[in-house]
């Protein structure tokens, strides 16, 4: 009996179960395993979405007889036809039938062919690159609009993928999981069937969990003081648990992944070092590179898989009980910073988050450690503090902004003063953005004032004397341009130097930390030229105004003023002006930007006069020791 054309012959003439049976009798073993690739591929052309919508019963009945097959034939034929199908493969049904055959074959595949494995997990891959993400991915989205993303007709298909992802890997993970005992910190990082599936499952975190809402938050009760329910979970949030509890059969000690967020950064430095060698010597220095280390493969998404990854397990709270606590708390916040970094400097700000949340989990898991300033020569913090806040630039999401900007904080207040005072002065040298000056003046404001508060005595270097000369002077109560400064581009940082200002000198009347001693170069080189600068520009707008009201519409369009460069981008809120304004919106800017400049004139004459109040009242009584240098 030809068992290709019999078995063939009967499922064309619709006789499932006797096509069934010639399959299942051990008889026909050996004629099957001869005609075994045959066999499997004519099988499987019945896998189409013409039939399972209109031959049902064909279509089900072939994935039957293949799952039959693939328990009987050489797994690798199997695997090898599987995978021709997959590649042509246009619906997710079809998909998923193949993908049963091709776990029944993975579950016999001898330990020795993790290769062939690896390469069937790229080909699902490919299937899923070829679905393109939303849209919707590319805006700025808050808490409550990333929740609704579910809707989305192709995150939905996503997740029913992922669904399916998990049921077929899950098996295969189970039957290469280990015993604890046998996880050591010498684990095998060469190409093997288990880390095969760790870095599938790292690769399908990468491709589309960025970009989900995976915030686990619970419900409260109305009766205070009691344990709040715990929330619905989500699909998003289900299929992001799955995925870690399945690699976490795997490897016992997540904290093993650790280091490749800075490993990874290492090497791609590396490559583009070596990228201008002729011929393929770059091609080759990855493949050194990663010869004995799968994890440091260059295979799509798997940097931002370990990155979220790590969001999960720090910033969500999935890291297993069983996890190792030997860890020093400062080599997992170093560490993990390097996955911070990657989870903010995407294109799509719909990403930061996950960064955010995953550098206040950082931190907090310090635990009071106090870092120190000699940490900060490590490359990552610089790396770490300029991609942060670009992406909080970058972002408009209130939500990203409030809470990063907290987070950023509580990142500086992880280091001793030495630490805190180095950050905060690489924040006013390497940032123009006036908020990012204003936050870290207002940083130091606060820094300064906590130790006063405390009355240590003497006060830390980093918050008297010279160096707070240094930084009031040098860094804070300063104009870069003098009197020509942009007022309206610098109004937040000089609104938070003149508050600095009056609060330090106010909160230290016994000149502990010798900011009176700062007070006559300030007042001469900031106080007096902010005062001359305010004239100028109010008496520039006003003139503006004036002219505005005064001339015809169609004249004051074409002579620039308020239409042309004259307007700030930050007096736009960051959007461009329009083309044409008309007479009554430029008349609206001139009276916006006058108000901008007097709200600040104001805040400077307040200023000044308490300043020269306090003088009076200390002069009075002598409590302060100088007034003048």
């Amino acid at each position: 009996m030809d068992i290709l054309e019999t078995v063939i012959g009967k499922l064309q003439a619709g006789e499932f179960s006797a096509a069934k049976e010639i399959i299942e009798d051990p008889k026909n073993d050996e004629a099957i395993k001869m005609q075994s690739m045959e066999l499997v591929s004519l099988i499987a052309e019945n896998l189409t979405e013409d039939n399972a919508e209109n031959k049902p019963e064909l279509y089900s009945a072939s994935e039957t007889l293949l799952i039959a097959l693939a328990q009987k034939c050489s797994p690798a034929e199997v695997l090898y036809e599987m995978m021709e199908k997959i590649r042509i493969a246009q619906n997710d049904d079809v998909l998923t039938s193949l993908l049963k055959v091709v776990q029944a074959s993975i579950l016999r595949l001898p330990a020795k062919r993790a290769r062939c494995l690896d390469w069937v997990f790229g080909t699902i891959i490919e299937y899923l690159e070829r679905i393109t993400l939303p849209e919707a991915l590319d805006k700025d989205m808050d808490d409550e609009e990333e929740s609704l993303l579910e809707n989305d007709e192709i995150i939905r298909r996503f997740l029913q993928l992922y669904l399916t992802m998990i049921l077929f890997v899950s098996p295969i993970a189970t039957r290469l999981s280990k015993p604890a005992t046998q996880e050591s910190l010498y684990y095998d990082t060469s190409l093997t069937q288990k880390n095969a599936v760790v870095c599938f499952i790292l690769r399908l975190m990468g491709k589309l969990l960025p970009y989900l809402h995976l915030q686990r938050s619970v419900q409260p009760r109305r009766t205070p003081g009691r344990r709040p329910f715990s929330a619905g979970k989500s699909y998003s949030v289900q299929v992001a648990e799955d995925l870690t509890n399945v690699l976490l059969l795997l490897i016992n000690d997540p904290y093993l992944l650790l280091s490749y967020g800075e490993k990874r950064t290492h090497g791609d430095r590396l490559l583009k070092k070596s990228s201008s060698f002729v011929g393929d010597q770059s091609e080759q220095d990855r493949e050194d590179l990663t010869s004995n280390d799968v994890f440091m493969s260059n295979e799509k998404h798997m940097t931002e898989g370990l990155a979220v990854l790590f969001y999960l397990l720090l910033g969500e709270d999935l890291l297993p009980t069983s996890a190792p606590i030997v860890y020093d708390p400062r080599y997992i916040f170093e560490a993990g910073l390097h996955y911070v970094v990657e989870l903010v400097s995407g294109v799509r700000t719909v990403v930061y988050f996950k960064g955010i949340r995953l550098a206040q989990a950082l931190v907090r898991k310090l635990n009071g450690i106090q870092l120190t300033a000699l940490e900060l020569e490590t490359p990552i913090h610089t790396t770490f503090c300029e991609r942060y806040i670009r992406a909080l630039e970058r972002s408009k999401s209130v939500r990203n902004r409030e809470v990063g900007v907290r987070v950023l904080s509580e990142y500086i207040r992880a280091f001793n003063d030495e630490g805190r005072y180095t950050i905060l002065v690489h924040l006013l040298k390497s940032f123009e953005d006036d908020t990012v000056r204003s936050f870290a003046i207002n940083e130091y404001k606060d820094l300064v004032t906590e130790r006063l508060r405390e009355a240590t005595i003497p006060l830390p270097p980093w918050y008297s004397g010279e160096m707070l000369r240094e930084m009031l002077i040098g860094r804070i109560c300063t104009l870069k341009h003098g009197v020509k400064t942009d007022l309206l581009d610098h109004n937040y940082s000089i609104t938070s130097a003149l508050s600095a200002l009056w609060v330090l000198l106010k909160s230290d009347l016994s000149n502990m930390s010798r900011v009176w001693d700062c007070l006559p170069v300030i007042e001469k080189k900031f106080l007096t030229e902010l005062r001359t600068g305010l004239d100028f520009s109010l008496a520039h707008y006003k003139n503006e105004l004036k002219n505005t009201e005064e001339g015809s519409d169609e004249g004051n369009q074409s002579t620039g003023g308020l239409n042309g460069a004259d307007i700030s981008i930050s007096t736009l809120n960051g959007e461009a002006p329009p083309p044409v304004m008309s007479k009554e919106t430029r008349i609206d800017l001139s009276k916006c930007m006058i108000l901008r400049l007097e709200m600040l004139e104001f805040h400077l004459s307040r200023i000044t006069s308490d300043i020269e109040q306090i003088q009076t009242q200390i002069r009075k009584s002598g409590s302060l020791q100088t007034i003048e240098s």
